[in-house]
């Protein structure tokens, strides 16, 4: 006779639902547990046992639930899963139950999050005086295939979770520590300072340590003669005649580069704009995968760019920015030049125009693409322009309508899009890409035997060594992906296998 696990029933062994609960009564399925790369954060109250020593269980309980409130949110914005709290420690995974590519990242600007959120909840209310410290760790795990976190089931076990915990104790106060292979996966989007190897209890060697410092500028622009060009000139001549086509029809053009993570979609864009920036005007922008007010962010970059406004500068210099700009366009037609600045102002996120005149957030959606199209018009009326979205695999359908919006225009502007995305979006948006007329698609593939060892031998600065058989090997394993190959080589210089 089945009985409940639920709450102790016996019930008939006809019986499928439990008879008082209703709980089903079939046996569960087999735990079934995998390894997974994971990045770990664990953040805790500063001084809070002390505090709590001298405070009333309810007033414990008011102090820590609008952390938890306002925690759980920040985590859950950047992709993490809140595994559990202990006490007032809590402890989030990401890239378990659901992996991304960026998990590192992800993890790393979700501490910056939540201190900044602690910051703010000590500003509506002094009461709640709250401090923490925040530790990051990447590493294998144990994760347990189907757990639900929210229902108390441990997701994930192994070393990264105690090491976590151990960066988050030495972590300064509002601070945030991370162990080595956050740090490797993450330094090129993160400002860190080394700090001093923790003795960490249970290690047998003190833990290598670096204090994250801040996000690095959004706005990037790779150098185009960082990495020697290899294996993709054709592709860059095609680019090339594109852009070349719309200056001498004065028409808009869409390219869009199609391949896969570390294929070299950068580098081709890179060249592409050092070629473009002879004849005109290069703006860059790029989508991304998660955040507020993302929908319209590299055209935002763009704009910005146009504009000369720097992340640094405040309201009423942007406002200022952006009202010089705008007298910059071509055109006498004031209503005209109301609804650019509308646009633009609403993509900034300024509550009215420039001048005060309009307040912003009464723009409909059409009014919002119709002057973001008529001032690139008129940019690329003033000179040739060319404005490169990357990770177009990341945007919103109302982005992608923008982008062929714009394309789609016959006035004249002499005015190139070239984006680049990965293959997804040839399922998600099968409809984007085009190869007639002015919409081209160019993919890439992975680079030759020959291509990988001219590229090997810039890498190692030494072209002896790319012939040698363990230059044979890094290229086979790269599987002739550029960035694999750049990764690879990093890592042996970090650790002193290369010079």
């Amino acid at each position: 006779m089945p009985i409940c696990a639920s709450c102790g029933q016996d019930n008939p062994d006809i019986a499928k639902f439990c008879l008082a609960c209703a709980a089903p009564l079939a046996p569960q399925a087999p735990t079934t547990e995998e390894r997974k790369l994971i990045t770990v954060l664990f953040t805790d109250i500063v001084g809070s046992t002390a505090k709590a020593e001298n405070m009333d269980p309810e007033d414990v309980r008011a102090r820590l639930a609008p952390y938890y409130v306002r925690l759980r949110t920040e985590l859950e914005h950047f992709g993490g899963t809140v595994e559990k709290f202990i006490g007032d420690a809590v402890v989030a995974l990401f890239g378990a139950p659901v992996a991304h590519e960026d998990d590192p990242e992800r993890a790393v600007r979700a501490a910056f999050a939540v201190c900044r959120a602690i910051d703010e909840l000590n500003a509506e209310d002094e009461w709640l005086d709250l401090q923490v410290r925040v530790g990051v760790n990447t590493g294998e795990a144990l994760v347990v295939v189907g757990a639900r976190a929210s229902e108390g089931e441990g997701v994930a076990s192994g070393d990264v979770m105690n090491t976590a915990a151990r960066l988050q104790s030495a972590a300064p106060v509002d601070g945030i520590l991370v162990g080595e292979l956050t740090y490797v996966a993450t330094r090129d989007a993160i400002d860190y300072s080394e700090a001093e190897p923790i003795a960490a209890k249970g290690k047998s060697e003190p833990v290598r340590v670096w204090e994250a410092v801040g996000v690095k500028d959004e706005a990037h622009k790779p150098v185009a003669d960082a990495v020697t060009f290899v294996g993709r000139e054709r592709e860059a001549k095609a680019l090339t005649e594109v852009w070349s086509t719309a200056i001498a029809e004065q028409r808009p053009a869409l390219v869009t580069i199609v391949g896969p993570p570390g294929i070299g979609k950068s580098r081709l864009l890179a060249e592409f704009a050092r070629r473009a920036g002879q004849e005109g005007r290069v703006h860059w922008g790029r989508c991304l995968p998660y955040g507020e007010g993302i929908t319209y962010w590299p055209v935002t970059e763009v704009v910005k760019s146009a504009a000369g406004i720097l992340q640094s500068d405040d309201r009423e210099t942007i406002a200022g920015k952006l009202d010089g700009f705008l007298e910059t366009l071509a055109t006498d037609d004031l209503d005209e030049l109301r609804t650019i600045a509308a646009a633009l102002s609403n993509l900034i996120g300024i509550p009215t125009t420039p001048r005060g005149t309009y307040a912003t957030a009464e723009i409909s959606q059409g009014e919002l693409h119709w002057g973001i199209r008529r001032m690139l018009q008129l940019l690329a009326s003033r000179e040739p322009t060319a404005l490169i979205v990357e990770d177009l695999h990341w945007a919103e359908p109302t982005l992608l309508e923008l982008i062929a919006y714009i394309a789609a225009e016959e006035t004249e502007s002499p005015l190139a899009i070239v984006c680049s995305t990965r293959p997804e979006l040839a399922e998600t948006s099968p409809g984007f890409l085009g190869t007639e007329g002015r919409r081209r698609t160019i993919e890439l593939g992975t680079l030759d035997r020959e291509q990988g060892k001219a590229l090997l031998a810039d890498l190692l600065g030494d072209p002896s060594l790319a012939e040698t058989r363990f230059a044979s090997s890094l290229i086979a394993n790269a599987g002739g992906n550029p960035l694999f190959l750049e990764e690879t080589v990093r890592m042996l210089r970090d650790r002193g296998l290369v010079d």
